[in-house]
């Protein structure tokens, strides 16, 4: 009974076997009859029934990866990984339910021959189905593959596009686009490229995959580059990645080229700008503050050149102002410089020196109020330091740089300039040996000056005047007895040159270097008296003057050998002409108002100036006297702003005058202003 049951059940699994494989039968030999969906459900209800049967899976696989193959890619996304996972999973069932005999008797059903040799369908059944699953699993690896090389290429073309339209529209145009350009924009164009490049490398990537893939129809995937050739106009319309001929923008092209660019316009212009405002900081420290001779060449320097490249990128720049002004303050340098550095001629101060000096400080003047003017316009131009940033951070760093270097240039070229008046005013007391009494005490013998020496027989200054490095003058006595001495200087000590002794022991209370070799002293001894005497000593002349009113000036005529001589007195003023052998030709008294100023030989007059305090401001007036007529033909005042203190009047030349004045308001003052001869005050400043 047991082996009845067996058998029975044989006999029921086999005709059921029988009828799975011939309703199975019955769908294939129907698939070409029918659409593929149809034959598609109909595979999926069989699969239903018959959960392992190998073969259904194996055709789903395949209708799987057909229907993978005629998807886009690209557009249909989720269907194509919906369909490559379906292929994959069915083919991995049909490897898993596989059944040998099945292969061997149905070998078209996995699309291998029919050979005598079962054994060897058998294998190529089974390779079929491996082959297939692997295939398939490598498809699915590739296909994500080439969406993610896909979407780099876009993202990174995007990313370009965007960074190229950011950098262009950052300004109107490609001028005001070179003004802002900075490391930040360098770094900004070369992102461009470098995204592009990206974008050109994935896409690449995605074109070999897409030909890996079993896609029936498969795009060219050709790259046209497309040169940008215009700022405005190229480089924006957006590409279609999806086309077979992708039309791109070359922003690498682009990133290069403006590289480039920026290399040759900007970058070039920027070493020459930098490089000329250094060597001007560093020349004009050298000018202000040092004692070489140098002399900035200015034809060489360019600067001009860089104005109107500023001026071709922006005409609004302050920039332009800030070189215009280096240009005027490198000439006043020159001047300042050559003047003090390089002409330093070691000669007394005489009139003609002092002349020299005014016309010297008069075109210097000019210099330095064209470069004050141009200073001032950094300021008041309101323009702007918005653009050439890059010159600014690191050049005048701040909100207002210009202005910070604006201002510290005004201080600095103010204070240059009246160094150079300190100096004129020390010459002018060297001249009249106006120096700060002293006291000290030398043992003298006939030939040296020993510091040290105890008063009581020894020479004991009041006053001492470095005349220059090789000779220096003592005014003092030695005993009871008033001396002048000139002496070269032997580190501490002296040998002396030569002695004068004045006027019947007089103190000498006037003093003039009148020339090169020459110099006058003069003093009062009940009547006042004037001596010339050269330079080592020997005296020229001597005149006993008919008042006793001190000594202001003697004027020398070398020509005419003769000297004049105005003394101040209480109520007038008295003028005499001395010949050199001592003898007083003429005497004429004039009455002038006001403190003595200054006087000069103006062609065939004299020009006697006097100054007057006002409530506001002070007046010097001058009082043209004529010689051969004993009179004063006119009177001719300046009035000036400042409150004047120990004026001085320069002859500069037979057009200009020089004034020299402390303010009254602070010892630490100086006026300065040049005049003409008919009264008016050309300027007056005050240092």
């Amino acid at each position: 009974m047991k082996k009845q049951v067996s058998l029975f059940i044989l006999m029921l699994s086999c005709a059921s076997a029988f009828a799975q494989t011939g309703a199975f039968k019955k769908i294939l030999s129907e698939k070409s009859t029918v659409n593929k969906e149809v034959f598609y459900n109909q595979l999926i209800e069989f699969q239903k029934e018959n959960v392992e049967f190998a073969n259904v899976y194996y055709q789903l696989a395949k209708m799987e990866l057909d229907n993978f193959s005629t998807l886009d890619p690209i557009v249909e996304r989720v269907a194509s990984r919906q369909r490559v996972y379906n292929a994959k999973t069915n083919f991995g069932l049909a490897k898993n339910y596989l059944d040998e005999k099945e292969v061997s008797r149905f070998p078209d059903w996995y699309d291998v021959p029919d050979l005598k040799d079962k054994d060897s369908v058998t294998r190529m059944g089974v390779n079929k189905i491996e082959s297939s699953y692997e295939d398939v699993e490598n498809y699915a690896v590739r296909y994500e593959e080439l969406i993610e090389n896909y979407d780099r290429a876009v993202y990174h073309y995007l990313k370009a596009r965007e960074g190229f339209i950011d950098i262009n529209t950052s300004a109107d145009n490609l001028r005001q686009l070179f003004l802002k350009a900075d490391d930040s924009l360098k770094i900004a164009v070369k992102s461009v490229g470098v995204s592009f490049d990206s974008s050109m490398y994935h896409i690449e990537l995605y074109r070999d995959l897409y030909q890996q893939l079993p896609y029936k129809k498969k795009r060219k995937v050709n790259i046209n580059k497309r040169k940008i050739d215009h700022f405005r106009m190229n480089g924006i319309t957006p590409a279609n990645f999806l086309a077979d001929n992708i039309d791109v923008w070359d922003y690498k092209q682009w990133s290069d080229r403006f590289l480039n660019l920026l290399k040759v316009e900007v970058d070039g212009l920027q070493e020459e700008i930098k490089t000329a405002y250094k060597f001007f900081m560093a020349t004009n420290d050298r000018m202000i503050n040092g004692d070489e001779c140098i002399q900035a060449e200015l034809d060489n320097l360019k600067f001009q050149r860089i104005i109107n490249l500023i001026t071709k990128y922006d005409n609004e720049s302050v920039l332009i102002d800030i070189f215009q002004y280096l240009i005027s303050k490198l000439e006043y340098g020159n001047k300042l410089t050559y003047e003090r550095n390089c002409n330093d001629l070691d000669v007394p101060p005489t009139d003609d020196f002092l002349s020299r000096k005014g016309r010297i400080y008069q075109n210097l003047y000019t210099s330095f109020q064209k470069a004050d003017s141009l200073n001032g316009s950094i300021i008041s131009s309101e323009h702007g330091q918005e653009t050439f940033q890059w010159f600014f951070d690191e050049m005048m760093p701040g909100e207002n740089g210009s202005a910070v270097f604006a201002g510290n240039q005004k201080d600095e070229n103010y204070k240059s300039f009246k160094t150079e008046l300190q100096g004129l005013i020390a010459n002018m007391k060297i001249q009249t040996f106006s120096t700060d009494s002293i006291s000290e005490c030398y043992e003298a013998d006939s030939v040296f000056l020993l510091p040290g020496a105890f008063q009581e027989g020894s020479f004991c200054t009041s006053k001492k005047l470095n005349l220059n490095d090789s000779l220096h003058v003592f005014m003092g006595q030695r005993g009871s007895e008033n001396l002048l001495v000139g002496a070269i200087p032997l580190g501490e000590d002296y040998q002396k040159e030569w002695e004068i002794k004045p006027y019947k022991n007089s103190t000498a209370s006037y003093f003039k270097i009148v020339g090169d070799s020459s110099l006058m002293i003069g003093g009062t001894e009940g009547r006042s008296w004037i001596s010339q005497f050269t330079s080592n000593g020997s005296e020229y002349f001597t005149a006993v003057l008919r008042s006793g009113d001190p000594i202001q000036n003697v004027l020398v005529n070398q020509l005419q050998g003769s000297a004049t001589v105005l003394q101040q007195g209480s109520t007038n003023f008295t003028l005499s002409q001395v010949n050199f052998n001592g003898k007083v030709e003429a005497v004429s008294t004039i009455n002038l108002t006001g403190e003595y100023a200054g006087m000069i030989r103006q062609e065939q007059s004299l020009w006697i100036f006097t100054y007057n305090r006002m409530d506001e401001g002070s007046t010097i007036t001058a009082s043209v006297y004529d010689e051969k007529q004993a009179k004063v033909l006119e009177e001719i005042t300046y009035s000036f702003d400042a409150e004047l203190k120990e004026p001085a009047i320069i002859k500069n030349d037979n057009e200009y005058m020089t004034l020299v004045s402390l303010n009254s308001f602070s010892d630490d003052e100086i006026v300065y202003a040049l005049l003409n001869y008919e009264g008016e005050i050309i300027h007056e400043t005050i240092f």
